[in-house]
């Protein structure tokens, strides 16, 4: 049984009482991937952008190549939690429209693209250990760093991204099924998603896991691990030389503090997948299948998905508790945005007022009594205008609150 009918029996399944092993696994994966996973994603999208902008900012205090980097990381993150709502998230709210309209046309081109985001958000890391690495570890030698601030760390990371997982775009296909419709008795053509032949060829499947495996776990693990212990080494090292730290130096220490977290959190997060894979990978090698998932394995792969969303979702939180600059940045924007909202909302109060109109006088003309006379139609023609205006600021302000 496939995902899609996993999900759609789920749905359609109405007694709790007596739930089998299949049951759990759902009832786990509605809550983790359906539930969970989303709104993980909901608040990285969000927190990334706002590293976006904030990144854009001097006050950050960040060399240009890191802080391009750390750019090209949270817009990759943004992809990749955009993509994993879209596989995880929207099956569960409406399975039947997704899997029957959307699942078979979209979702070929989806898993490149997260594939792709997911590995240009590990490749972006790599990049930032290996710049900080070079700057603090060998700050004579030139590097991409110092060239074109970091753009050309980001070029490579997105040309190989893409190349690395073009062929992705072949391992799934749009087909149709001849159905006969059951109240027109007329045969339908019903689209689905399938896997082509060359997914399902045990060789390519066996090759691609093992490659992927360690082109995406296991060799960035291993070397922003390494990068990362050089580097507080080497700030030790020159913290216990000098014994004092200057201003450039004090910077630094917030950029290594700041660098262990984004790099633990990595390791973490992806751990269970490269895990997940290796075992995989085994049982492909060996009996030339997947012979048989064990339950545990099956969780496994649902907790991994939500740690690849933590993973690509908490840099913000990591940057707003080891940068101070980066913190009040923030507490700055948000701060003068309250303001300004004040300010406008106080101006337009002020405004709506109505001017007085009792020192207008309105002296007696000879005439026809009827018609008004030159003051009259000054104080209507005034009050016409105000209450236009009062009319007009009346909606601005409805729109504003």
């Amino acid at each position: 049984m496939n995902r899609t009918d996993e999900i759609l029996n789920f749905t359609s399944e109405v007694n709790f009482t007596s739930c089998s092993e299949l049951c759990w696994e759902r009832r786990f994966t509605f809550w983790l991937e359906g539930v969970t996973l989303p709104l993980i994603s909901m608040f990285g999208i969000v927190g990334n952008i706002l590293c976006v902008f904030v990144f854009h900012k001097k006050k950050v205090d960040l060399k240009p190549s890191f802080s391009n980097i750390l750019k090209c990381l949270s817009i990759l993150d943004s992809l990749f939690l955009a993509c994993v709502i879209w596989l995880y998230g929207v099956p569960e709210i409406m399975p039947e429209y997704y899997f029957h309209h959307l699942d078979p046309f979209f979702t070929p081109f989806v898993i490149p693209a997260t594939q792709i985001a997911l590995t240009g958000s590990v490749y972006s890391v790599v990049a930032v250990s290996l710049e900080r690495f070079t700057t603090i570890c060998r700050p004579l030698k030139r590097n991409l760093g110092n060239a074109y601030d970091g753009l050309g760390y980001v070029f490579i990371i997105i040309i190989f991204s893409i190349l690395f997982n073009f062929i992705k775009f072949f391992e799934h296909e749009t087909v149709y099924e001849e159905k006969t419709d059951t109240l027109s008795n007329e045969t339908i053509l019903v689209p689905y998603l399938n896997l082509t032949s060359l997914r399902v060829n045990p060789a390519y499947a066996t090759v691609n896991l093992v490659v992927n495996t360690a082109i995406v776990g296991v060799i960035p693990i291993l070397v922003v691990s390494y990068l990362n212990y050089e580097i507080i080494r080497k700030m030790k090292k020159n913290t216990e030389i000098h014994n004092k730290i200057c201003s450039t130096e004090r910077r630094d220490q917030t950029m290594k503090a700041l660098l262990t977290g984004v790099v633990v959190v990595l390791v973490v997060c992806h751990t269970p997948k490269t895990v997940i894979n290796i075992y995989e990978g085994y049982e492909l090698m060996v009996y030339g299948k997947h012979k048989f998932t064990p339950l545990w394995i099956k969780l496994m792969v649902n907790l991994s998905h939500v740690l690849l969303g933590v993973s690509s979702a908490v840099n913000i939180l990591i940057y707003s508790y080891k940068d101070f600059h980066f913190r009040n940045v923030i507490i700055d924007w948000f701060t003068t945005c309250k303001s300004n909202r004040k300010d406008l909302v106080k101006s337009l109060s002020i405004k709506k007022k109505k001017t007085p109109l009792s020192q207008v006088s309105y002296p007696h003309q000879n005439g026809n009594p009827e018609e008004p006379n030159d003051a009259e139609k000054l104080m209507k023609n005034s009050g016409d205008q105000i209450l236009v205006h009062d009319s007009t600021l009346e909606r601005e302000m409805a729109i504003i609150i």
